[in-house]
């Protein structure tokens, strides 16, 4: 009787725990250790008293588990990242007669007057843009002086006055006697009404040219840097002076371009930077200047005869280089330390964004991605790899 009690006894146990487990079964509800019962009940979920089990919702390939760093998925996706311009540009162009075009940094406002002048019978430059506290100008020519001489004397313009070389054509001319780009650096200088401490001056023989024709007989060109509005809010200063003479017949004229840029000191190195990446951009337009060496034949030009020589002018002062670019670099290395110059290889606009990724893509709409893949990031839309060429990709 005994026996049939205790066989009785075990049978009610076992209905007992196969119910549980059919109830478990049909709530849907997980054990506590799944591994106990051959697996996880829930497919995909990562148990938390169990970290060997590794996730595989889907959508979360290429993930590491939390609790497991050694575990991954099946499959990595590669990393891609989004980037945005660290500097960005736009462009301005010649309101004047369409001449050229030149990039100005985004925030940076273009100067009233900037564009073509003619301020003599030949064209002119002048380009002046400023943000807040960051500003550069170039201008070409700052003006053009006639050299005094005994016929001038006799006729009544002596140094100092004006003489209108043109007869009423172009602007008239100050009667002055020719000065290096050093000395007029110093004439400069000498008449802001700020006070000024001149950290250095060197001589630019770069921008001088070696065959500008045989009527310019003497030029020079001169970099000067310097602190002005001493104090507080003090400006560093770099500017550019190239001086030409032209002679001919006993009559003398000559002519004074400049090119220069300040900003507080702190932001001197970002201003130098993006003022240089911008001269780099002026490009002169063809069909403008043909038209304009066709006319300046027409006109027998007194200054700087031919478009050409206009153009090589232009392109040389924008486009200087000198040892003081390798100290620029070396100074603007700690600033500019994590910056990517990139390029949309279509329309050759130039990026600045941050580094981190060896090859860099953009979309129609101007963002850009970074892989360290040579794999497009985004297969299904239009994306171009962009030219990075210190990315070493």
């Amino acid at each position: 009787m005994e026996q049939k009690f205790l066989i009785i006894i075990a049978l009610l146990v076992a209905i007992v725990v196969i119910g549980a487990v059919i109830i478990v079964l049909e709530t849907g509800k997980p054990i506590s250790n799944p591994l106990a019962y051959g697996g996880p009940s829930n497919a995909g979920d990562l148990d938390a008293n169990n970290p060997l089990i590794v996730s595989q919702i889907p959508g979360n390939a290429g993930t590491q588990n939390a609790n497991n760093p050694n575990v991954n998925s099946p499959s990595m996706a590669p990393l891609v990242k989004t980037y945005t311009d660290q500097y960005s540009f736009y462009t301005f162009e010649d309101p004047n007669e369409g001449a050229f075009t030149i990039k100005i940094p985004t925030g940076w406002q273009v100067m009233e007057g900037s564009g073509l002048i003619r301020p003599y019978i030949d064209a002119g430059v002048m380009v002046a843009a400023q943000s807040d506290n960051q500003e550069f100008i170039f201008i070409s020519p700052v003006a053009a002086y006639a050299v005094p001489n005994s016929v001038l004397d006799f006729a009544g313009f002596t140094e100092g006055t004006y003489y209108d070389v043109s007869g009423g054509i172009a602007k008239p001319m100050l009667v002055a006697r020719y000065m290096d780009a050093q000395e007029y650096l110093e004439a400069y200088i000498e008449q802001l009404s700020v006070t000024t401490q001149v950290l250095e001056v060197k001589e630019r023989p770069d921008l001088t040219g070696s065959d500008l024709g045989p009527l310019i007989t003497r030029q020079s060109a001169t970099e000067m840097t310097y602190l002005s509005n001493l104090g507080p809010s003090q400006l560093k200063n770099k500017v550019i002076a190239y001086t030409y003479l032209v002679e001919s017949n006993g009559m003398g004229i000559w002519v004074a371009s400049m090119f220069g840029y300040s900003s507080a000191e702190s932001l001197f190195n970002e201003t130098e930077y993006l003022v240089l990446r911008s001269a780099e951009t002026l490009k002169v337009d063809p069909e403008w200047a043909k038209r304009e060496a066709q006319e300046m034949n027409e006109r027998l030009g007194i200054i700087a005869s031919t478009q050409e020589s206009i153009s090589e002018t232009i392109s040389s002062t924008f486009e200087y280089r000198s040892d003081t670019m390798d100290a620029i670099n070396e100074e603007w290395s700690d600033t500019i330390l994590g910056i990517e110059e990139v390029y949309d290889s279509d329309t050759g606009e130039m990026h600045i964004v941050d580094s981190g990724a060896r090859y860099y893509w953009i979309d129609d709409r101007g963002t850009i991605y970074g892989t360290d893949t040579y794999e497009s990031p985004l297969p299904l839309e239009n994306l171009r790899l962009m030219q990075c060429p210190g990315c070493g990709g």
